[in-house]
């Protein structure tokens, strides 16, 4: 009976044992990993790219809507255009560049071993952040106005071609594009 004990004893203290150590290495890899997700979090929460600042989309369309506008009450004033609609589209949206704060960090490291033998090792951190006014407001460094990628001119005038010229010219001048980003054509009835 006493063996009896003993060997259960023993087939039950090595397994304990090789639970224990396992379960002990599992808790430890896994909070290691954990470890390195928060870096890697804290790292991108430090670091922001520039174009993920939302630009408004209706400032597009009000600045067409506008320049549309702008282009028809001026051509109507050339002699001879008569009624006149424009269709300006862009190929782009604002281009924006905003503030950035870097950081650049850099750590030299020379270690020596008891055979002489020398180790280099260099590291560079680099943390940039965009720079914000007041509780939400990007500083806007540099602001361009996007590309126009066409324009429509429909004009009563647009029959006669000397007229159509000037219109063209008028546009294209105005604008400061190229002649194949230009389209001028005859207004016509209902």
């Amino acid at each position: 009976m006493k063996f009896f004990k003993e060997g259960i004893g023993e087939k039950i203290f090595l397994p304990a044992i090789l639970l224990i150590v396992v379960a002990v290495f599992l808790i430890y890899s896994g909070q290691e990993e954990q470890r390195e997700e928060k870096a890697l979090v804290s790292i991108e929460q430090n670091t922001m790219p520039i174009a993920a600042i939302p630009t408004d989309p209706s400032g597009i369309s009000s600045l067409e809507k506008s320049l549309e506008e702008k282009i028809a009450s001026n051509l109507e004033s050339i002699k001879g255009v008569g009624k006149t609609k424009v269709l300006v589209t862009y190929a782009s949206g604002y281009k924006k560049e905003y503030a950035v704060n870097e950081s650049i960090s850099k750590k030299n490291t020379k270690e020596t071993d008891k055979e002489g033998g020398t180790r280099e090792t260099e590291e560079i951190t680099e943390t940039s952040q965009l720079v914000i006014i007041g509780n939400s407001d990007p500083v806007i460094v540099l602001e361009q106005r996007p590309e126009i990628a066409g324009v429509l001119v429909i004009s009563q005038g647009a029959n006669d071609p000397k007229i159509k010229e000037q219109i063209f010219e008028a546009v294209r001048t105005l604008l400061n594009i190229e002649p194949s980003k230009i389209s001028v054509a005859p207004l016509g009835g209902v």
